[in-house]
């Protein structure tokens, strides 16, 4: 090779312009044109790039293109990593719904189908509930310099707890060991045990008290109690009855208790209707009528459908009550009453000071952890540590039980606060004889008006026209 031609290609070589990206996940080459007849070679490209540091991911092919095709002062791709594959993580595969609606259907008239109410998942002894599915390692990567990417294995997941089902020797698979509902919260599963009874709960099957679910096929007789720590539902007419639930109580085809039967939940209470009971729940009533009942929910009381009606009786929705008829054309007395009860004032105003003392109790303990502690490092001959330890527990349980105040305390207010703008609607008529307090604030019905919406407005009722559309 003469000194011309050897010249020629070393200034070729200066003229390929390699470029990595800050990612140094690509690179480029750009080709200058050499405008002689002396074209740039492979191992030219090659050599750039190595002088570059590109080690990996080179796309020889393309390179073999770019050269015959002369592809001259653009940027073109000549090399590209592989983006690491971090792993992923553990997780439950589950075989039973997990997406349980507790929506009624709503009939043509406007009216609601609790008949039909599905609250829960039930499964049957030996049923395939979860299967763990392991984290998986990941795939590694490079970027274009030859740096080795190592990816981020996928994490594991706790054993699922909870009571109700067996687990497989490998660990992995569960299963129902009862029949009953199954429930699955975060990393908690469990299968209650639901209490099944066929045809009517009265006198010769006597109070039934159970720490689960009750579901009755048939009706609950007058004389009778029905308990539960969990739901209850009762496929039947109630009587007059006592029952009682820490959680929804769900009456299909509703109940007249005859002015003696009570109902109480901790949850929501539905029925097809309601006439001549008391029911007091933490959540809301749901019913296509309510005649002559005391009610009181710190909920709403809703009343559904085109014929839905409020008469007689005193009727407490604290968040709100909704029909479309309240009282009747015959005038009877019909009380209603939203917004916080004074109870629960009182409640708040009690868990004020429970707080108050409660906090004073944690701050001498925490005055007297830190002398046990200061005397520990000074004198720890004198140190008794059986007290220290009896304190630390006292601290623990205070803490807890201020825990439990506070949420206590914050439910209160929440509940206040959202019943100071509680209303009264009526979609259809609201007769004479209906009386309505808002706290203490008194309207008395005189004459029937339709289509409203009343409201507690400082001292007096508002009463606001509802759109066609409400």
């Amino acid at each position: 090779m003469d000194n011309t031609s050897k010249d020629s290609l070393e200034q070729l070589n200066k003229d390929i312009l390699v470029s990595i990206a800050d990612d140094c996940m690509t690179a480029y080459i750009c080709l200058k044109n050499p405008g002689t007849e002396i074209c740039y070679g492979y191992e030219d490209v090659k050599k750039a790039l190595a002088d570059a540091g590109v080690k990996m991911g080179i796309n020889d092919e393309l390179i073999h293109r770019i050269l015959s095709e002369k592809r001259y002062n653009s940027m073109e791709t000549v090399a590209e990593g592989k983006h690491v594959e971090d792993g992923e993580d553990a997780r439950y595969q589950l075989f039973f719904n997990t997406d349980v609606s507790n929506k009624p259907v709503i009939r043509e008239d406007g009216s609601v189908d609790y008949y039909n109410l599905r609250l829960y998942e039930l499964v049957s002894e030996g049923d395939k509930l979860a299967e763990y599915i392991p984290p998986t390692k990941g795939v590694f990567g490079y970027d274009v310099r030859g740096k080795l990417l190592v990816p981020k294995p996928g994490k594991p997941k706790t054993k699922l707890r909870g009571k109700g089902f067996t687990v497989s020797e490998d660990g992995n698979t569960y299963y129902s060991a009862i029949d009953g509902k199954v429930e699955y919260r975060n990393t908690d599963l469990n299968v209650i045990g639901v209490l099944q009874i066929e045809g009517d709960v009265d006198l010769n099957i006597g109070n039934v008290d159970f720490n689960g679910d009750v579901e009755i096929s048939g009706n609950v007789i007058s004389g009778v109690s029905v308990t539960a720590k969990g739901n209850v539902t009762v496929g039947g007419f109630v009587e007059g009855a006592v029952i009682k639930a820490d959680k929804d109580i769900i009456l299909k085809k509703g109940s007249n208790g005859k002015g003696v039967a009570k109902i109480e939940a901790k949850g929501n209470v539905t029925a097809s209707f309601l006439e001549n009971l008391r029911v007091y729940c933490d959540g809301n009533v749901y019913s296509n009528s309510i005649l002559n009942c005391e009610i009181s929910a710190k909920g709403k009381v809703i009343v559904s459908g085109s014929k839905g009606v409020i008469y007689g009786g005193d009727v407490t929705g604290m968040l709100g009550v909704e029909s479309a008829s309240i009282g009747n054309s015959s005038n009877v007395s019909t009380i209603v009453r939203i917004g916080a009860a004074k109870q629960v004032h009182k409640d708040y105003q009690d868990t004020l000071v429970k707080l108050k003392e409660i906090t004073a109790e944690i701050d001498t303990l925490e005055i007297v952890t830190h002398k046990y502690e200061r005397l520990r490092e000074a004198a720890p001959e004198r140190f008794d540590r059986e007290n220290y330890n009896k304190i630390i527990q006292s601290k623990i349980i205070k803490n807890s039980q201020k825990a439990k105040l506070q949420e206590e305390n914050k439910q209160l207010f929440d509940l206040i606060k959202e019943a100071t703008v509680s209303g009264v609607k009526v979609y259809k008529t609201l007769y004479p004889g209906v009386r309505i307090y808002a706290e203490n604030v008194i309207y008395d019905a005189q004459t029937e008006r339709n289509h409203i919406l009343l409201r507690r407005g400082g001292d007096a009722m508002r009463i606001i026209e509802l759109g066609d559309d409400e």
